[in-house]
Formats: C-alpha cells, structure tokens, sequence
C-alpha cells in the first residue's frame, strides 16, 4: 500500500506541465501517494466594528450625564461601555476606548456628587496605565498620582507560536517584541494574530513589579496550509520552523529539474534533484537462420544490459546518483516571499 504525504510547492507559482510529470513520478518511484495540503483554516476570533462605534456612543451619552450631573445615566452607560470591551478584547482600538472609559469614570466622580477624589485618581492612573496618559481635556482633572511600573514576561504555547514572521503579540495595540514588556500596573489587553487577524485576546490586569501572562493561542491545523506554508528556502536547504505536518514532501523548481526533501514535521533532508529514468525501448533479436551472430548470444547480452538497467534505476530511486541542489529562493506555497 503506498504511504500518504502532504506535497507542500514551494515556489511563487504552480508546477507546469513538466514539473507535475516530475512529481507523479517521484511520488510513483517512491510508493508514496502526495496530496495537496489542506483546506482548513486557522481558528480566528471575529472583529465586529459595530462594537466600537457602540463604545463611542456610549462614551458620548457619559459625558453628557456627567454635564446634566446625572449620576445614574453616567454610571448606566460607563459601565455598558466597560462591558463591551471587556467582552471583545480583540477589537483594535478596545485599548484606546477603555483607556477613555476609565476617563469618563474619574470624570463622574469629581464632577458628579457624592464626589470621590481618591476614586476619581484611581481611574484617571488605569487610563494612562493603558495609553501612558494625555493632556486633560475641557472638565477633566489629572490625578495626583501616577502607576507604578510593572514588567511583564509573555509565554507563548504552543512553542509554535512564538518567533515566527506571520504571528505577533500586542499590548494594548502596540507590538510585543521579546518574551517581556515595560508597562504598568493596571488594566491591559494582550492580542495574538495570525496573518493579521487575531486568534487569541484577553483583557488583564497586572501588578505592580513582574508578572507572567501565558497566551495559550489555537494554532493551524496539522497538514493545512496555514501549517505548510510557514516552510521557505533558505539558501539550498529547507526552512520549516513551525510546521506540524508529520509526513511531508518539499518539492521546488531547480536549475536541473525538480528538487525533493522529504520531512517529518520542522525536519527536512537534504534537498535532491529529481530526474524521471528514460525508457529504453527494446527489440527482438535477429532470426537465428539468417546467420552470424547467433541468437543465444543476443539474449544473453540483453539479460546483462537489462541487469545494467536495474542497476541504474535503484540507484537513481534510491538518489545516489542525484546532482547537488542548486540555491534558489521561492517562497511557500505562493503564499509568501522569501
């Protein structure tokens, strides 16, 4: 029975006519069955602009309670605000919007009686907490006090997540390089994307002094092309940092023909060329009544040729006999560049 492999093309575009010749008959060679990678998707979190725009409403309609010094309407849209955003930690801007939920919260305690100082300086410090602070604006009052300083280590898991060009870490929209950040204490929203679009957010809240925060993201499913096309060219070997697939197959354009690594997960073998073994045709021997060379010397010379041939041809399948790969750079899949 032939053994299945996932065929990850790394070139920027697909094998034509000759190419994909090359690759049935490697694969025929071989007893392995290639397939393509598969269809499914990196499980990603939805982003819904909508919620923002309700935040800003909402922020619109506490400034106006905290003006007719309506305390209950502030607190009713404040705290709807707060919710929203706590819920969908992955919207873009949910940092800068609660940083300004946290303004209009010490807004409504200094303006709105019973006035509360002390609580009014609590919020204004997670605000800039979350953004590094701003000028105070019409109505608003700058706290006495500042955050204290935090630092926070960020482990990513699975391990795959971590260090690789198409995956990056947010905090509070700003990007996460290294496994520690310098920050504050207070309220903080940490987002992991894929390709652009997040698959793990959550809102946290840090300490004083350090702290770990470990991000426990979904990753691409084994064998899909979000799995496979992490694997690139680099120089004349294969890149496949990150990979899952358990059985692969790297095949790629060469100078001489097509190359071919074999892998198993984030390990690949040495990049071979690949030629299809030419067919010889045969032909009967000579009538023996027609005289000269007889005929039980024809077959033995084709028995010896024919050994010659099997000879070259488990050579050639096992790749002795295989030319050196040439460096080139494709990116995988066409979906990237290297």
């Amino acid at each position: 029975m032939d053994a299945p492999a996932t065929l990850v093309w790394i070139a920027p575009n697909p094998p034509d006519a000759a190419q994909s010749r090359s690759i049935e008959g490697w694969g025929r060679a071989r007893g392995v069955v290639l397939s393509a990678p598969g269809e499914e998707r990196t499980p990603s979190l939805t982003v819904d602009p909508k919620v923002g725009d309700d935040v800003e409403s909402l922020l619109d309609r506490a400034r106006d309670a905290i003006a007719a010094r309506d305390g209950d309407a502030a607190d009713r849209a404040i705290g709807t605000a707060d919710a929203l955003l706590r819920a969908h930690p992955e919207l873009p801007q949910g940092a800068w919007l609660m940083a300004e939920v946290e303004r209009a919260r010490s807004a409504r305690e200094r303006r709105v009686p019973p006035i509360d100082d002390a609580a009014a300086d609590r919020a204004w410090a997670r605000a800039e907490a979350i953004d590094g602070g701003r000028v105070a604006g019409v109505g608003e009052q700058l706290s006495s006090t500042h955050p204290a300083a935090a630092t926070i280590a960020i482990e990513a898991s699975p391990s795959a997540l971590a260090g690789q060009a198409d995956t990056h870490i947010w905090l509070d929209g700003e990007p996460v390089h290294g496994g520690a950040v310098e920050a504050h204490a207070g309220p903080h929203v940490l987002v992991a994307t894929w390709n652009g679009a997040p698959v793990w957010a959550q809102w946290v809240d840090t300490p004083a002094g350090s702290s770990t925060i470990r991000i426990v993201a979904p990753v691409a499913p084994a064998c899909s092309i979000d799995d496979v096309s992490r694997a690139t060219l680099h120089g004349d070997a294969v890149d496949a940092a990150g990979v899952r697939c358990p059985t692969w197959v790297a095949a790629a354009p060469g100078a001489d023909g097509v190359l071919f690594a074999t892998c198993e997960r984030e390990h690949c073998g040495p990049l071979l060329v690949w030629h299809p073994t030419a067919s010889i045709p045969w032909q009967p021997p000579p009538d023996h009544d027609q005289g000269g060379w007889p005929s039980w010397a024809t077959w033995g010379l084709v028995g010896v040729g024919a050994a010659v041939v099997g000879t070259a041809v488990a050579i050639v399948a096992s790749g002795a006999l295989k030319a050196a790969p040439t460096a080139t750079q494709f990116v995988s899949g066409g979906v990237k560049q290297q």
